[in-house]
Parts: structure tokens; sequence; C-alpha cells
């Protein structure tokens, strides 16, 4: 049989034919659809009862509960009740000796009285140091003023002397261990007067020749270092110590040794340093510092202020009042540099940080002193019922020794009953006391009433994501699934319980929080939430647009918002808009 050959053009033909079709047709309905904008739904703006609730679960409990604790150290004599006993309100529910609480108090009081005695001193010391830095301030004041003068009397001196020719030579007298200093002498004489001025000249040690030098030296850096050593001395004593009578004592100490050292005509910084550091450990051991109002060890406080001491140059405080030709304004400066010392301690004495700090301890050993006195008076005369229950926990015995974390006794009343909830930040300044709820159980439905809300936020240090999402959605009480979410307590309590109402099981709450008729309302769908607010698509019926169009939002039900401001009944909205729209308007086409 012949084969007949098929054309490869005759197949060709027909299938371009029918691709051109669809790319015409494909392009002509792209066409359309562009043209008549993006197809959507739209939603008609009503009005609607909104009766706003807060849903939560709670665990029940009884509506009064008593835990009996020791929260100290005693002996159980007897216990007269067991779990499941009924009881009356001042029934005896144990006893116990509390003899051995008697030292725990005389220990507390002591402590106490140790801390307001320090206080009390410390009190006195700042007032005394308060006065003390007032007086010093004008006597720094008056002092600053003639040393002003004397520099200025000095300068004008200075100004007016001339040189004569009549030359001296003296040698100064040796200090310790230092070499001579041979120095020649010349006089000068003011032409107007017969005051004289006298310049030295120190021969140097390696050489033939000689230096001339001011006979007025440059002591003012002395003075400088004197009052910045006098200062950094007086920080190390605040670093060793913060209690005031103790800082008094040690300030008074260093300046006998200093003076008396100075007095004897030593001036080697370490000696002195060396010698203040030995009365220092002296005074520790005969008990004049107590060492246990030091903050570190008393030797290292030793050695802080040993250290600080041995920066002062003494040396160079005597070199300038020995050559200096101005002993007046020399002697000024330095008793001006030692005013400001006593000052800067006199200020660091009367500071109310350290007074407050020795307040907060009084306080706390008196809060101490006074909840052992209340425990010991409670356990001697034995735990006895507040009201009417039932016990239901008991773990003393007879015989046994308590600690701070022994459990005791619980009493509970089951004739009123509870549901305890969480509310999140987003719920509690909608839920009020007094406010109707419905308590709902595998067993049927309860009517109740909210009987108390806490002050304060307990259960976490983070807020919960879920409960930002469900406020958002409507959605009350996700925190309760979180561990993260603070919350409030709030306690609703059970109308009209019977036995399937039992305590420990959960329970559904919903709190009626709000009802608001005839309002304006938006489906939640409708809505996009943002950052910057919450937004709807609002249809313009005259050029087929919708434009993105923020609202105000007020109550909120499980299905609706109502709205407050932004879109008036009649208006319509695209029921559910999509998260892609890459316009604030666009051409829509209603379906």
């Amino acid at each position: 049989m012949a084969t007949v050959k098929k054309s490869k053009k005759r197949v060709i033909v027909p299938i371009c034919i029918v691709l051109v079709i669809a790319i015409v047709a494909g392009s002509i309905f792209a066409f359309a659809k562009s043209g008549s904008g993006e197809e959507v739904e739209l939603h008609t703006i009503t009005t609607d009862d909104i009766f706003e609730t807060v849903s939560l679960t709670g665990e029940v409990s009884a509506g009064l509960s008593k835990e009996y604790k020791v929260g100290t150290v005693a002996t159980v004599k007897e216990v007269n009740v067991k779990v499941g006993d009924n009881v009356k309100k001042g029934d005896v529910l144990a006893t116990f000796d509390v003899s051995e609480l008697n030292d725990q108090v005389a220990s507390l009081q002591s402590s106490y009285n140790s801390a307001l005695s320090a206080y009390n001193s410390a009190s006195k010391s700042q007032k005394t140091a308060t006065e003390n830095a007032k007086e010093l301030k004008g006597e720094i004041a008056s002092l600053e003023k003639k040393v002003k003068k004397l520099e200025k009397a000095a300068s004008t001196t200075k100004k007016a002397t001339t040189i004569s020719t009549t030359k001296s030579t003296t040698t100064t007298k040796p200090s310790h261990s230092r070499k001579p200093i041979t120095t020649n002498t010349t006089t000068t004489t003011a032409p107007s007067s017969s005051t004289t001025t006298t310049t030295t000249t120190t021969k140097a040690p390696s050489s033939g020749g000689s230096v001339t030098v001011p006979t007025t030296p440059d002591y003012t850096a002395n003075i400088e270092e004197l009052v910045a050593s006098l200062s950094e001395l007086n920080k190390t004593l605040t670093q060793i110590t913060d209690d005031l009578n103790t800082l008094a004592k040690a300030t008074e100490l260093i300046a006998n040794v200093v003076s008396q050292a100075i007095a004897n005509g030593n001036f080697d910084s370490d000696v002195i340093a060396q010698e203040v550091g030995a009365a220092l450990s002296q005074a520790v051991k005969e008990g004049i510092i107590d060492s246990t109002n030091l903050i570190i060890e008393s030797g290292l406080a030793v050695k802080m202020v040993e250290a600080a001491v041995s920066q002062i140059d003494f040396q160079g405080i005597a070199d300038a009042v020995m050559n200096s030709n101005n002993v007046t304004l020399t002697a000024a400066e330095i008793q001006l540099a030692s005013k400001n010392a006593q000052y800067a301690i006199y200020k660091a004495q009367s500071n109310e940080t350290v007074l407050d700090a020795q307040r907060t301890a009084v306080d706390a050993s008196k809060k101490a002193l006074d909840t052992l006195k209340k425990q010991q008076a409670e356990l001697a005369a034995g735990w006895t019922a507040d009201f009417d229950g039932t016990i239901t926990a008991v773990d003393i015995t007879p015989g046994a020794q308590t600690t701070v974390l022994t459990s005791g006794i619980t009493l509970e009343n089951l004739d009123t009953m509870v549901a305890t909830l969480s509310l999140s930040e987003y719920d509690v300044h909608k839920v009020k006391v007094g406010m109707p709820a419905t308590i709902t159980t595998a067993y049927g439905k309860y009517a109740g009433e909210v009987a108390s809300i806490a002050p304060t936020a307990t259960g976490g240090s983070e807020t919960s994501i879920l409960d930002s999402v469900g406020s958002m959605a409507g959605i009350s009480g996700l925190s309760s699934l979180t561990a993260s979410g603070a919350g409030v307590e709030c306690q609703v309590s059970i109308k009209d319980t019977d036995e399937n109402i039992i305590a420990g099981f959960d329970a559904d709450v919903e709190i009626e929080t709000g009802e608001y008729l005839g309002v304006v309302v938006v489906p939640i769908e409708s809505i996009k939430l943002e950052k910057t607010g919450s937004y709807v698509y609002l249809y313009n019926e005259e050029d087929k647009t919708v434009t993105k169009t923020q609202i105000e939002t007020g109550a909120v039900s499980d299905s609706c918002y109502e709205v407050t401001s932004g879109l008036k009944v009649g208006d319509r909205i695209i029921s559910a808009p999509e998260a892609t729209y890459k316009e604030d308007t666009f051409k829509v086409k209603v379906k």
C-alpha cells in the first residue's frame, strides 16, 4: 500500500492561526479587565448594637481563703484540725512554743538600737558639719580677699624696686639630708623709700658659674598641689567608709599626726604617710575607729590613706615658706588652702546621701523587728479561725520545727466561690467592679459579678504580642496563652453555686463591659490595620474608584467595630481588602 506523506506546511498553518487567535483574545480580555479595574465586593455601612465583652478563662476557688504560715523558726505544740474539718470563727487551729523567739527578738532589738544610735550620731555630725562648712565659707571669702590684696601689693613693690650694688653672702641652713645651698644676696633699694628687697644668686653644684633667681619663689604651684592633694585625701577617706562618725575620727587623727610631724620639722612625705598609717592601724586595734564601719578591709584602708598622704609635697610647702621674701602672702595662701580642704571635708560630712543610707538601715531593722514581734505575738496566742469554713490543707505536725518556708494551715469558705482571672493591659481599663458576668463550666452557666481588681500587674515582664493582636481583632484575654504576659488579677464572684462548682477547676468567664445601641459599625474584616491607624477603602460611585481612608474606632464586638469618625451610614467600602494593593486610589469593578 502506498504511504501518503502529510505536508508539514499544512499542519503548521492551523497551529499558527490558533495561537494568533489565543493571543488576540487574551489581549482583548486583559484590556477589558484593565479598563474596568479591580473586581471587588462592597459592604454598605449601617448601624447596629454592640454588646462589648471581655472573655477569659479563670480558676475557681473559695471566695474567702486564708493561709496561716509561721514565717519564722518555732516549735509546733498542738495541731487541732485535719483536712476536711469544718470550723467556726474563733476556733483554735494550732498552738506553738515561742521561747526560742525571745533571743531572736532581743538580737533584732539590739541591731535596731545600734542602727538608731548610729543614725542619731550621724545626724548630729551632719548638722555640726553643715554649720562648720557655713562658717568656713565666710572665712574662705575673707582670706581670698586678703590674698588678692597681698598679691597686688607684692606686684606693686616689685615694679618700684631698683638694683643697688650692695652685696652680701649667706648660706642657707641645711634641712635634713639636703645639701647646703650657697647664695649671693643683692640688696635693691626703691628710690622713693627705704624699703628693700632681696635677689638671690644660687651657685650651681656642677659648675663654677651662678644662676640668678627671683627672691620671691613661684610657690603658687605648691599651694595648688596642696589643695589638690588634700582634696584627694578627702576622697580616699570617703571611699573607705560611709559612716560620718568614722570619717570625722579618721580626719581628726590624720590632721593631728600631720600637724605634729611638721611641728617637729619633719617634711618627708613618705615618713609622714607611715606615721599616719601607724596611727590609723592603732586606732582600729584599740576600737577608736570601728572596723565594721569600713567599706573595705582595714589593712587595705590604711594603705590607701598612706598612699594619699605620701602624694602631698610637704617639703615643697616648707621651702616655699622659708625662701619667700613675702612670708605674709605665703602664709595666707597656705591658710587658704587649709581652709578649702577643711571645707571639702565638712561638705562631705554634711552630705545627705550617707545619712539617707543610715536612715534606710534604721527603717529596715525596725521593720524586721516589728515583723518578728508580730509573729511572736500571733504564735504565742495560737492560730484561730478568722471565719467559718473548711480546712483544706494542713502541713504542720506536733513537735516539728518550722522554718521560714514551712507551709501551715489553709482555711477556706466554700459557700462563696470566685473565678480568678488575669486581665491584660488592653482589657483592664474596660473592666470595672460590679459589671455583670457569665461563668460557664462543663455543667452549665452561672451568673456572676466582678468583685475585685488588683491595683498592680503581676506575672510577667514582657508585653504579650498575642494581647496586641487580640485587641486589634476584638479578641480578649490572649495573654493567658503566654507565660511572659503580665496581668492584673481580677476576681468574679459566682452566684447560686452548687456541687458542680468545684474549687481548682477552670471556668470560662464573659464580662459585659459595655452596651452601645444604634451606633455606626464596620465589619472587622473590612478594616486594614497599620502602625499609623485603622483604614478602609471607601467607594466613589461617580468615578468608580476606591480611596484608602483612615477611621477612628470605639467599642468592639466579636464581629465589628464602632466607627466614631471617618464613615457615615450609607457609605460603601470594600468588604475584605487585599493586602497587595499598591495604590491608595484606584478604579474597581463591583461584583
